[in-house]
């Protein structure tokens, strides 16, 4: 079956032809079902489909870049399953990347909630503390909208803005928080902490009305 493997570098060759063209596009499609299909058996309560979209665009770009030419095999069956090897170590790394996050962020909320609890007043003396938070009302409304959304997904999502995009602006607005006094990072701490009950409240009581 070497014809196969010469069709196939005649392809990569020769990459805008309409054969070519037809070969890619056949591939990804089966690259976007095998994502779903995992999608649908293991990860539907893990991942988003913004998850499920980067997988595909990146086994697509490791078959681009190098990972088709690097196939040694001499049939399409053989072809087939070296594609699906690379969509599920893709997809794999992704739902390795999101248990982590998934731990960290259950780790520092009990951690926080800990500090907290340490600080805030004993219930006799009631009176809530509203905190001052020291950022600009544009980092502040952001993170309004990215906690009501939930996640940055979802906040991509809801607001027609890529992942990758939404990332540079926490990243950038922690950045800001991160050059803050110590007394004004526990404020800004502070202040999220609240906020992120008041929306969680609201929620709730939407859902119960």
């Amino acid at each position: 079956m070497q014809d196969f493997q010469h069709q196939l570098q005649q392809l990569l060759a020769n990459r805008k032809s309409p054969e070519a063209r037809a070969f890619y596009l056949s591939v990804l499609s089966y690259v976007e079902r095998r994502t779903q299909s995992l999608w649908r058996q293991r990860y539907r309560d893990l991942l988003s489909q913004t998850d499920l979209e980067e997988a595909v665009a990146d086994v697509g770009m490791r078959l681009m870049t190098g990972a088709l030419a690097r196939f040694r095999g001499n049939t399409p069956g053989e072809l087939y399953a070296y594609v699906r090897t690379i969509t599920d170590r893709s997809l794999g790394r992704i739902v390795r990347k999101r248990l982590r996050e998934r731990e960290i962020l259950n780790q520092v909320s009990a951690d926080q909630a800990s500090d907290l609890l340490g600080s805030v007043p004993s219930p006799d003396r009631d009176a809530e503390i509203q905190a001052e938070c020291p950022l600009a009302q544009r980092d502040k409304d952001y993170l309004l909208r990215l906690m009501e959304a939930g996640s940055k997904a979802e906040y991509a999502r809801r607001h027609d803005q890529s992942r990758a995009a939404v990332t540079r602006m926490v990243q950038r607005i922690q950045s800001r928080i991160d050059a803050l006094a110590h007394d004004q990072r526990v404020a800004v701490d502070v202040w999220m902490h609240q906020q992120a009950r008041e929306i969680l409240e609201q929620q709730v009581g939407a859902a119960q009305a």
